[in-house]
């Protein structure tokens, strides 16, 4: 058996193979975009790489203090 269609489905046909440039929107109320989870994993990176760059700076100085003061009291 055929399948009946209207006039409004006849003159804006909706196929599947399509190419539609409009972005497609949530069909569900709870569904969430893709995007902001991306944003907050850019965000972590960067305060993982400024932490990790605090700790190195740190390291660095305090053996380059502990490298001066051996040098003066124990070695003289």
């Amino acid at each position: 058996m055929a399948i009946h269609r209207m006039r409004k489905e006849k003159e804006n046909p909706n196929y599947g193979f399509l190419v539609s440039w409009a972005p497609s929107e949530a069909r569900v109320k709870r569904e969430r975009k893709i995007e902001p989870e991306a944003n907050y994993a850019q965000i972590s990176v960067k305060k993982d790489i400024v932490r990790s760059l605090i700790l190195v700076s740190l390291i660095l100085a305090i053996e380059l203090v502990v490298y001066l003061a051996w040098k003066k009291f124990v070695l003289s």
